[in-house]
Parts: C-alpha cells; sequence; structure tokens
C-alpha cells in the first residue's frame, strides 16, 4: 500500500510555502501527498479562484487535492484523517505569527486527538520561526524552482506580496539559522544553499512525543529514506 502524508493548509499558497519535505518524500521515497485546505482565504469574492490556483499549484508538485465539505473543519477532519490515514501530519507550529495559522493548528491536534491512535506530526513554520526545530530539510536548486513555479500559481497572493520571489532569500537563510538551532550551538552550517525548518513530533494519547533524540539535517536521499522510516 502506497504511504500518504497529509498537508492541513491554512490557506492556499501554504503547501508550496513550507511544501519542501513533501516535495521530496513524494519524489525519493514514493509518498503520495494530500492537501487539505482548512480555509481558502477570508475574501469571499476570492475563494473560487484560490481553490482554481490551489489545484494549479498541487498539479505542479504532484500533491492531490481535497476540499472540505463544509466550513468547519473541526468537524470534518477526524473522518479526513480516517479516510487518508497519514503516515505523517504537517501543520503550522502553534505560535506562528498568523491567527489562521495558530487556529489550524489547534484544529489539526483536536482532529487527531478525536481521531484516536498516534500519530506523526511535523510542524511548520513562516510567520513565526520555530522555537525548537529538531530537523533541517536541503533542498536544491531544482526543488526550489518547483516550489516557485507552484507558489506562481497563487496569482492573486504573489500579486500583492511576491512570495515565490522571495522563497530563494528565506530558505538560505534558514540554512544559517538550521545549522545552530539543529545541528547544535556551535556547529559548523552543512554545505547547502537552500533548507526548510521544521519540528517532528508525535501526538498520542492528547500529549506529545518525540520521535528521535536532538536534531536530524536531511541533505542526501538515504538521510531523508532514513526519516521515512521512523514513520512506519
Amino acid at each position: 500500500m502506497t504511504r500518504t502524508a497529509l498537508i492541513l493548509a491554512p490557506h492556499p499558497d501554504d503547501e508550496s510555502i513550507t511544501g519542501l519535505l513533501p516535495l521530496r518524500l513524494k519524489e525519493e521515497c514514493g509518498i503520495r501527498i494530500w492537501v487539505v485546505p482548512v480555509t481558502l482565504g477570508s475574501r469571499m469574492d476570492r475563494r473560487a479562484a484560490r481553490a482554481r490556483e490551489l489545484r494549479a499549484a498541487c498539479r505542479t508538485l504532484g500533491f492531490g487535492v481535497r476540499f472540505l465539505a463544509t466550513e468547519e473543519p473541526a468537524a470534518e477532519l477526524p473522518a479526513v484523517l480516517a479516510a487518508i490515514r497519514p503516515a505523517v501530519v504537517f501543520l503550522p507550529h502553534a505560535k506562528d505569527g498568523h491567527k489562521t495559522h495558530r487556529a489550524t493548528h489547534w484544529i489539526g491536534v483536536a482532529a487527531m486527538d478525536a481521531a484516536g491512535g498516534g500519530f506523526h506530526v511535523v510542524e511548520t513554520e513562516y510567520w513565526h520561526p520555530l522555537e525548537r526545530p529538531n530537523l533541517m530539510v536541503a533542498a536544491k536548486k531544482p526543488h526550489v524552482a518547483k516550489l516557485r513555479k507552484a507558489l506562481a500559481c497563487h496569482v492573486g497572493e504573489v500579486a500583492r506580496n511576491d512570495y515565490a520571489g522571495r522563497l530563494p532569500a528565506w530558505m538560505s537563510d534558514n540554512v544559517r539559522r538550521g545549522a545552530e538551532l539543529v545541528g547544535g550551538a556551535g556547529a559548523v552550517a552543512p554545505k547547502m544553499a537552500y533548507a526548510t525548518l521544521y519540528r517532528a513530533r508525535i501526538r498520542t494519547g492528547g500529549k506529545w512525543g518525540v520521535p528521535y533524540r536532538g536534531g536530524r539535517i536531511i541533505a542526501a536521499p538515504e538521510d531523508l529514506r532514513a526519516l521515512a522510516a521512523v514513520w512506519n
């Protein structure tokens, strides 16, 4: 059976901004990626367009999309989790600097608790950095190019704020941060140009745990396969 991963995206475009690890999991480990947009944004007049843009971005990345049937994600998501049965769930961390990102975190956590069992979770960052990331994933230029191409599908968003154009600078600075936040204080920065930082955790019985000690830096394909094996 093909393993799956689920991205709970606060808005269409978040699947692309923080989508490096899902992209590499799809390309290098054969894991199928599903994106569930928790909202289609706050502007009612843009929601249909944002749904179309999300479909285009996901086609670019090779991700699947599953739209919620109602505007009650807290009620729907436990059934979505049961249907998709993800090996890992991606969602924003609890202190991300946007209210919809923070709400998505808690909606996702409540859904996992309601669904029962245990879930591997990867928390993402964008509007406010993670305080204790434990995972740095390297990107090569083709990864960055594909993420930027997907982000460019979100025409309305990049018109008001060029997330696609600024993505390389953000991912470059993540190498500086991750070298010591993930690798340890005083560590030598790894030889990579771009990266995205995450926090891997386990949610079970309403409590948080950790899947491994310390931090992991994922550069080579074998590093990624070893990480994916944790989620078996």
